[in-house]
């Protein structure tokens, strides 16, 4: 990753569990790759995960992890019994492994890549600041969008622009706009031993939205904003822009459809649809990591402390990660998320998901 001239390209990847809980996640490889044009993918293999500590609190607790061999339901320690259910303790299947039904029927994932940043603006080929003037836009032949390092992400645009943006990306992938349980399932792995190790991700303060932290930052800076503490994670999962994920709750007023026509009109299997939420649902980062019991009140608490608000009749779509623009202590992080009702405001933005089927 980042063109690393000491990179190991016998041992590319290695999900390696940490040896203490205090460990920042440095030594866990997780894989990635760089696309034709020059974007950054991570590698979430499939996965089954139990919350063992700190189920529906604002304490951070434990999210053991066991990953799944190619498509099957039969983990790496030979665990073949699930209750995929929400709850302490319960083993589920991570829901974001399979998209068109449930998982004993539905269809299965090796798992998905997730972009490395938050997509950014190329016109031309040339990385583009974008503005509250030219930031609302679709791809065309001259305007891409990419994940790469060290530029300013794309902001100013709405959910229904950000999810056309992210489905054409590379129809051949099926690429999409990140659902809310693909978030989930990058999370979990990221507080798992496997990631972060119950530590933190440090937060991108950059008030300039610049991707990976800083201006011409590369995967071997500001490491410790990624989900592995090294260059092989995720980067800008909590601060930098305000991310659009592709979900919707209930029926969004006709004023709010404007803001999310293509995702309402999408395909069910490129979102997540609540018709309302409840306690049963696990896997999205949501309930099983927030606290207080009211769990319909818009505001929740998220493990170590992310500010929370959730959807509501009035607000239907979610944002995760929160902004720089923000504070950043009490806006942002991997477990937060607000509501909106889909516009082109100022920090928002958005991020591609790959599937290989």
């Amino acid at each position: 990753p980042g063109d690393d001239p000491n990179f190991d390209y016998n041992l590319w990847y290695d999900y390696k569990a940490q040896t203490t809980t205090t460990e920042s996640g440095g030594t866990s490889k997780w894989a990635n790759a760089k696309t034709s044009d020059g974007s950054y993918w991570v590698w979430i293999p499939r996965y089954a995960y139990s919350i063992t500590s700190g189920y529906h609190t604002s304490t951070a607790g434990t999210i053991e992890v066991e990953f799944l061999k190619d498509k099957t339901n039969v983990s790496t320690t030979g665990r073949t019994t699930y209750q995929n259910a929400s709850g302490q303790g319960n083993w589920n299947i991570h829901p974001a492994f399979y998209y068109d039904g449930d998982s004993t029927t539905g269809t299965q994932l090796y798992g998905f890549w997730v972009a490395k940043y938050e997509m950014s603006m190329e016109t031309n080929g040339v990385a583009t600041t974008v503005t509250s003037t030219n930031g609302n836009v679709v791809t065309n032949s001259n305007v891409k969008s990419v994940s790469k390092p060290g530029v300013t992400a794309w902001r100013y645009i709405n959910l229904s622009n950000s999810y056309t943006n992210a489905l054409t990306y590379n129809s051949s992938y099926q690429s999409h706009l990140i659902k809310n349980m693909e978030w989930g399932a990058i999370a979990y792995l990221t507080h798992s031993k496997y990631g972060r190790n119950k530590t933190e991700i440090s937060v991108n303060t950059n008030a300039n939205y610049y991707t990976g932290g800083s201006q011409n930052a590369t995967a071997h800076t500001n490491v410790l904003q990624s989900t592995t503490g090294n260059c092989y994670g995720v980067f800008d999962m909590s601060g930098c822009g305000s991310e659009h994920v592709a979900v919707q709750y209930t029926s969004p007023t006709s004023s709010q459809a404007t803001n999310a026509t293509a995702l309402i009109n999408g395909l069910a299997k490129y979102k997540d649809v609540y018709s309302g939420y409840t306690a049963s649902i696990y896997g999205d980062a949501i309930y099983e990591v927030s606290s207080t019991q009211n769990y319909t009140s818009p505001t929740w608490y998220g493990w170590y402390g992310d500010y929370t608000t959730f959807v509501s009749s009035v607000n239907n779509f979610i944002t995760r990660s929160g902004s720089s623009a923000q504070d950043p202590i009490a806006s942002t992080g991997v477990f937060s998320y607000g509501c909106n009702i889909g516009t082109n405001f100022l920090w928002a933005t958005y991020r591609v998901i790959l599937w290989n089927e």
